[in-house]
């Protein structure tokens, strides 16, 4: 092992997993730092008293501060997504499919760890994450059992709590109340904040029970001003019965950008369209009068000239269903010429509205429609015909679905795969990544490979399951399913092969329909998946005195795999990355950095003096070999742990 020591006293770069959030809350004291450098003390520690009186908040007390949501555990649920997850990555080759070759990925653990995780190597590269969390019920307890890593005398002395709110936080997630549900939810959407791109998207799935609270917490963790909307989905056609009062048929989808960008969402196309609607009575919307006015003719000969009013040229057959009605007018415009002569390049018609009557014309090609907040059947659009709130199905399409795949009932109420392509429309394109750490049967995943395989697209997803167990009791043909397959009886277990089955039903169905598509796109149809574990992080339980060289390591890792898996996150690589071997198990390359994991002769790293050289700070390498040798600089040599 290359101890710390060692390589800060060759003043080598060191990269620690554990520090990586520290690192991220560094580059933001270094920003105040530069914009404000009196509100930071000779520790590079924020001064709260000196950012008061830089903002004038001097007077400020506890009753004038601003709106916000409080809950009890809300102080340890912010220094819960600060603490170092004590798990790294380990790669399960024997679930994966097409390891080598696929760009998706799905994690087995708790997403609290991972989102930890996938801080270094995603931050700011997720398009959109979609979330299904534990609705908090009070019907049973929460899976995730968060360890605040804090002891009694501390939970007491940090966060002044007495002992009724100590002994509270500590079985708050056994009693499924307001308080222990948002100290569960908050940490996990501040760590997923930070891995959105800055016109990034998040959609959260919600019920009743937690809607107002989760917006208060999204409008805090996001900024109001970048919620986007509260969409109602119709997730049943067979509300139940039980309740004496309503028959409950909707659940929410709450949706927050991460940066407000003023970009349309995507709701599918209109059907073109040259034929004018009219309508009778009087004009709809406010007319505005542009700086610039125009004259033009419908009968597709366009004169621009600057006009007070538009006007008709000649009289205009309007087609209103069965009558045919002559149309001469004046009007007033509310556009400007350069919007004009735009729409005109494009092949475009467009809307006149006058104080009598109104009609359009649409866009001969099709446009793209903004969606509606109501995802339901009882709100279609007769001119939308490509994915929209028309196929957004309910839970009994998400159960169907799964009785497909898998030949027997499997979970209760999955989502629709519709569902989640529809919300993937809006923002995403060709080669983002979709997250989902909470995947349950895998819907996400599914969704998004039968996406690419409709339009040849690239889309990548990142899934993320804790290893729940399947209560053989509360669901037994899951349990059994798992059992007959000799699979691991966990949600997991499903979640991996749900992904299996969908991508060769998918593969089939195109294969079968000799689909243009797939032949021209069969290299980009991806349909594989990368699957890792979590496992505990290798560390140094004993160092003999007499011996500094004699180290003990817990926790080693088990192959170059798993040791290159989690160097990939450390600088920052994707685990999608393209891999080199250029020595088995010793020298490896992803983009222009080497990846040393043992020692090599002086001959073979000679190659690689240009490049960066990443060393295995757990291996047993001898760093002063490769300082001897002056490979490269010192710059260019990084010790990973």
């Amino acid at each position: 092992m290359i101890t710390k020591a060692q390589a800060k006293q060759s003043d080598i770069k060191i990269i620690d997993s554990n520090e990586v959030l520290n690192e991220n809350k560094n580059v933001l004291i270094e920003q105040l730092k530069a914009l404000l450098p009196s509100v930071i003390n000779s520790d590079d520690q924020l001064d709260v008293r000196a950012l008061k009186d830089v903002l004038n908040l001097t007077n400020t007390t506890s009753n004038n501060q601003g709106y916000e949501l409080t809950f009890a555990g809300k102080g340890i649920a912010k220094a819960l997504a600060d603490s170092v997850s004590d798990v790294e990555l380990k790669v399960e080759t024997a679930q994966s499919k097409n390891f080598d070759d696929t760009e998706n990925v799905v994690i087995r653990g708790d997403n609290l760890d991972v989102l930890k995780i996938l801080q270094a190597n995603y931050h700011n590269k997720i398009k959109m994450i979609y979330i299904d969390p534990p609705y908090n019920t009070k019907k049973e307890n929460f899976i995730y059992k968060d360890n605040f890593k804090i002891t009694d005398a501390q939970l007491i002395e940090e966060f002044s709590l007495n002992e009724d709110t100590r002994d509270f936080l500590h079985n708050v997630y056994g009693t499924r109340s307001h308080s222990g549900w948002l100290s569960f939810i908050y940490p996990r959407l501040k760590l997923a904040r930070e891995l959105l791109t800055d016109d990034g998207v998040i959609f959260i799935s919600i019920d009743d029970n937690e809607q107002a609270n989760l917006k208060l917490i999204c409008d805090e963790i996001f900024g109001e001003s970048n919620f986007v909307a509260n969409f109602k989905w119709n997730k049943t056609s067979t509300p139940p019965s039980l309740s004496d009062k309503v028959r409950t048929k909707y659940e929410y989808v709450l949706c927050y950008e991460k940066r407000s960008t003023g970009k349309k969402f995507n709701a599918g196309l209109t059907d073109g369209n040259d034929e004018p609607l009219l309508n009778s009575g009087n004009a709809l919307g406010k007319r505005i009068i542009p700086k610039d006015k125009i004259e033009f003719r419908f009968n597709g000969i366009f004169e621009p000239k600057k006009y007070h009013n538009i006007k008709l040229l000649s009289k205009l057959t309007i087609k209103n269903g069965k009558s045919n009605v002559d149309v001469e007018f004046e009007g007033r415009s509310k556009w400007t010429q350069r919007f004009i002569n735009n729409e005109i390049e494009q092949g475009t018609t467009f809307v006149v509205k006058t104080t009598k009557f109104s009609f359009r014309f649409l866009r001969k090609e099709k446009s793209v429609k903004k969606p509606s907040d109501d995802i339901c059947l009882d709100n279609l659009s007769s001119d939308v015909i490509s994915k929209t709130e028309n196929d957004v199905e309910t839970n009994e399409k998400g159960s169907a679905e799964l009785v497909h795949l898998f030949g027997k009932f499997i979970f209760d109420n999955p989502k629709p795969s519709s569902l989640i392509k529809y919300l993937i429309n809006f923002n995403c394109l060709d080669g983002d990544i979709i997250l989902d750490f909470f995947a349950g049967s895998g819907t996400t995943g599914d969704a998004v490979m039968q996406l690419n395989a409709e339009d040849g697209g690239a889309r990548k997803f990142i899934l993320v399951q804790i290893d729940e167990p399947i209560d053989k009791t509360k669901n037994t043909e899951a349990h059994q399913f798992c059992t007959d397959n000799k699979f691991q009886p966990v949600i997991s277990s499903i979640t991996i092969e749900r992904l299996n089955r969908a991508g060769e039903k998918i593969k089939a169905e195109f294969s079968k329909n000799n689909s243009e598509l797939f032949k021209d796109k069969n290299a980009r149809m991806n349909i594989g998946y990368k699957v890792f574990n979590t496992t505990p992080k290798p560390q140094v339980t004993q160092q003999d005195s007499s011996n500094e060289n004699l180290i003990l390591i817990e926790n080693p890792r088990a192959n170059a795999l798993d040791t290159l898996a989690n160097m990939l996150c450390a600088t920052c690589k994707t685990l999608d990355s393209k891999i080199d071997c250029l020595i088995k198990d010793k020298l490896y390359q992803a983009d222009n950095e080497i990846y040393l994991l043992a020692n090599v002769s002086d001959d073979e790293l000679e190659k690689y003096t240009d490049l960066k050289i990443n060393l295995d700070g757990w291996a047993n390498i001898d760093l002063q070999q490769y300082l001897n040798l002056g490979v490269g600089q010192r710059d260019n040599l990084t010790v990973v742990y």
